[in-house]
């Protein structure tokens, strides 16, 4: 998965994530923390993809 493509999704995902945030006062509803994972996971490999060409 290329550097830039994670970028855009992870993007992708804060947006999603802050429209959904706005729109509801329950932020452990079911679609929050799905999307939060996602989030996550896709933070984790982008991070991974820097350490390895840093290194």
């Amino acid at each position: 998965m290329q550097i830039k493509e994670l970028e855009r999704e992870i993007r992708l995902l804060q947006l999603k994530l802050y429209k959904l945030g706005e729109q509801t006062d329950y932020y452990s509803s079911g679609e929050i923390l799905r999307l939060s994972e996602k989030l996550d996971e896709k933070i984790i490999i982008y991070q991974k993809l820097l350490y390895k060409k840093g290194n």
